[in-house]
């Protein structure tokens, strides 16, 4: 048995489930994944997408619903219209019982079904356990007195731990001198159990201080690097640089999996995945709109060996899996130092003319999350070796690719492997009287400005961080310190902009050689307006560097 542990946002628990049970599928395994949820779950949406996804995909999945009447101290009446939980079930094309939960005979028997059905490829089934509520949500919080007096007697009556023990024994199954026996010995070690949690010294303090990530292995590549012949005799777009990482990976690595929303036949609305469906139908694959469920399911798969990469048609739209990212992935290696190893793709970033949604630049949400990396590439290469170095890494990556530069910057990429190394930043531009700090789209911002004010006879020095999570420190403190100026520029809104960051890390350590305050250009405090004119205002330029 694999137990993966419980996730407190409850019906976020579906998704990663169905991605373990994807695992399973993918593998030509005939383990099945089961998920314990309450009746108060199935009201979330991760409850629709993982289902919806899993029924759609044929996925291996019991989902097990305790139905005990109340969410937390919500009666079901307040919860949900239908009759039963499990006539959801033909909704999804799934199968669907309502079962006796307190019944061990009658679960033994659907879950038997259920996983029949699983094994024979039929997919997922819904068992709707009926039970009673007995305690609390949690002890000491009173919520039981909203079960009324006469309804939690029938619960009690019908606790299935003594109910099932008078049934063995009508039966003639269990003896009475047994039954005791066996009662007294399991409230021995229960009581031991709890005394020796009490007993239990506290954990070391160096345990809060553990790492959030997994380390990344040194030395050789578990595959063999793909190279591909005459890769490098033309220039290369930053979109075919992406393509052509996605490629390299596939072939070298065969538990890389491509998930996301019109990459398959379509190959992507920015054409990124051009002919890797047609190559590799089973690894990569449409989703619905499910931006929870499929995160949800990558990391599911993820723990179980595979190296998904979700591709959001738009970084704007990673808000819909927010939960999934910072709750759920971001927190598994601190948590049980068990790796994670998802990359999510995110098209982000303006000066397009696509408007308040499909526009922003939301790397400042994860880059204030433990356990996520930030990768915001600005060249060709970095555009192929980043998001390589990225699905190698044993961590949640998350790359924001900005889709301006898709096919307005190209290079000739150099002979051999394009690996880039996650938390280096790179001196685009030596100089010696002032620093400009920029990633993405912004480093060219930046060395436009640098070209501008080399005229004038001022030479700034420009950083490309590449990396926000890990953040070279290093890198951009050596460059201050040279040159006594810092001027940070990004995309992202001013407000608790990366920049902020950069900017504190620099006046904490470089401030005796700071010779003017540092200053940040970034995108005004505002949505991104559709009227093109209107958007030009607010970007940042080189001008208003």
């Amino acid at each position: 048995i694999l137990h993966v542990g419980m996730i407190s946002h409850l019906g976020a628990m579906i998704p990663v489930a169905a991605g373990c049970a994807f695992a399973f599928r993918q593998s030509g395994s005939d383990r099945v994944a089961i998920n314990f949820i309450g009746d108060g779950a199935t009201s979330t949406g991760d409850f629709h997408e993982g289902l919806n996804m899993a029924a759609v995909w044929k996925l291996p999945l019991i989902l097990v619903i305790e139905n005990n009447r109340y969410a937390f101290s919500t009666p079901a009446r307040l919860q949900y219209a239908a009759e039963r939980l499990a006539d959801r079930g033909p909704g999804y094309g799934i199968p669907a019982e309502t079962v006796d939960g307190n019944d061990p005979d009658a679960m033994a028997e659907a879950l038997g079904r259920a996983v029949d059905r699983a094994r024979a490829g039929e997919g997922p089934t819904i068992i709707e356990a009926m039970l009673g509520r007995m305690r609390g949500h949690s002890e000491g919080d009173d919520s039981l007195k909203v079960v009324p007096p006469e309804e939690l007697a029938a619960y009690v009556d019908a606790d299935p731990v003594p109910a099932y023990g008078e049934r063995l024994e009508e039966d003639g199954v269990l003896d009475p001198e047994t039954r005791t026996r066996l009662e007294a010995r399991i409230a021995q070690i229960v009581e031991a159990a709890i005394t020796r949690a009490i007993d239990a010294p506290p954990p070391p303090v160096e345990v809060a201080f553990r790492p959030a990530f997994a380390p990344v292995p040194e030395g050789a590549p578990a595959a063999p690097a793909i190279v591909r012949p005459g890769r490098s005799s033309a220039e290369t777009t930053y979109a075919d640089a992406i393509n052509q990482a996605l490629l390299e990976e596939m072939e070298r690595d065969e538990s890389v999996v491509l998930m996301g929303q019109d990459i398959g036949v379509f190959e992507g609305a920015f054409r990124t995945n051009r002919g890797l469906h047609s190559r590799w139908p089973r690894r990569v694959l449409d989703t619905p709109i499910a931006e929870s469920g499929t995160i949800g399911i990558a990391v599911g798969a993820a723990l179980l060996g595979w190296r998904p990469v979700v591709e959001m048609q738009f970084g704007d739209f990673v808000s819909c899996g927010f939960n999934q990212l910072v709750n759920v992935a971001a927190k598994l290696y601190y948590r049980w130092e068990v790796p994670c190893p998802i990359v999510i793709r995110l098209p982000s970033g303006g000066g397009v003319g696509a408007g308040p949604f499909h526009s922003q630049n939301p790397e400042g949400w994860f880059a204030h999350t433990a356990g996520i990396k930030v990768v915001c590439p600005a060249t060709v290469s970095d555009a192929m070796g980043l998001l390589k170095a990225a699905i190698r890494d044993p961590n949640p990556v998350m790359v924001f690719e900005h889709k301006y530069l898709y096919r307005r910057i190209k290079s000739v990429l150099p002979d051999g492997e394009v690996l880039a190394r996650i938390g280096e930043a790179r001196v685009m531009r030596p100089g010696r009287h002032l620093t400009l700090v920029g990633y993405g789209a912004s480093t060219w911002i930046c060395m436009e400005a640098a070209g501008e004010l080399a005229k004038q006879g001022v030479e700034a020095e420009v950083v490309d961080l590449r990396t926000l999570v890990p953040y070279d420190e290093e890198t951009v403190l050596a460059s201050v310190k040279k040159t006594g100026r810092a001027l940070i520029v990004h995309e992202a809104q001013l407000t608790l902009g990366f920049g902020a960051e950069v900017a504190a890390r620099l006046a904490d350590a470089a401030f005796p050689w700071l010779d003017a305050p540092i200053r940040r250009v970034a995108w005004p405090d505002r949505p991104v307006p559709y009227a093109k004119n209107l958007e030009k205002a607010l970007l940042p330029d080189k001008d208003k560097v």
